[in-house]
Order: C-alpha cells, then sequence, then structure tokens
C-alpha cells in the first residue's frame, strides 16, 4: 500500500478556496430559493480547525419571520471522507450536506448523476439528494426544524 503525499501549503490554499467557493455558491442558490419566503436569512462568520488548518468560513441561518431559527448552515471542513467538503445543517435536529463529485473514489454505491452539494440523511435506504433546487431546499429545512411550510 502506498501513503498519500502530503499537501503542499499552494494545495491547501487552493483546496479551502475551491470549499469557500463552493460554500458562497450554494448560500447564493440559497437566498434566490428563499426570496420569496417571509423569512430571514442572515450570513455570518466563524472559525474552523480541520485538517487543512484553521481558517474563516461563512455560517448561513434561516429563521422565520418573527426571528425563529429553523436552520444554520455551519460548514465543518473541506477534508471529508467520500466528499469534497460538508456543511452541518442544525435546527432542532442535524444533517448535513457534503460536495461530492462524480467518479469520486470508492463513491460507485451512490447514484450521484452530477457535481454538487448533496443532503446526506443518516438513513442506508435512502439515497442521498442533490441540493439543486428550492423544494429539496425546503425539505432539508422542515427536516431539521419540523417546521412546516405552508
Amino acid at each position: 500500500m502506498s501513503q498519500e503525499q502530503p499537501l503542499s501549503p499552494e494545495q491547501v490554499e487552493h483546496k479551502k478556496q475551491i470549499y469557500l467557493q463552493r460554500i458562497h455558491e450554494l448560500y447564493r442558490d440559497i437566498r434566490i430559493w428563499l426570496k420569496d419566503l417571509p423569512l430571514q436569512v442572515e450570513e455570518s462568520e466563524t472559525g474552523i480547525h480541520e485538517a487543512l488548518g484553521r481558517y474563516q468560513v461563512p455560517v448561513l441561518t434561516v429563521k422565520t419571520a418573527a426571528g425563529e431559527l429553523l436552520a444554520a448552515f455551519k460548514p465543518t471542513g473541506a477534508s471529508v471522507l467520500l466528499a469534497e467538503g460538508a456543511i452541518d445543517v442544525k435546527g432542532c435536529f442535524r444533517e448535513y450536506v457534503v460536495y461530492m463529485v462524480v467518479g469520486y473514489p470508492q463513491q460507485g454505491y451512490f447514484n450521484l448523476k452530477t457535481d454538487g452539494w448533496y443532503w446526506m440523511q443518516e438513513r442506508l435506504d435512502v439515497d442521498p439528494h442533490l441540493l439543486n433546487n428550492p423544494n429539496i431546499l425546503l425539505q432539508l429545512i422542515t427536516w431539521v426544524s419540523d417546521y412546516e411550510f405552508e
């Protein structure tokens, strides 16, 4: 068995920048998908510490018009098994979304058709959901918050 070579500082920075770019793209999509709903969408920053080091990441929160927290999207890092990044989604309950790439090693058991952010339910009998439209987003927010959209 061969051991992986450690990443150079340039490779580490490149991997972090791609991860941050993907997060910003997802948050942009979330803002667009939720713009016509009576919700508050707010962004802040926090620091994380993962295999690539310490760095700042954006956190996105979704609240009702009255200010009740429905979901907080908090990145956890670009170093994730079987994926290229993860975000915890927390409400009353917790789920996570991961960035997966078609053809990534050892992903043959997932039915991936495109690169992107996938909502991974913690159930083995459910395929990952590609987070690419407002309906999947609202299902995810409902799942973590138990909030029913009308």
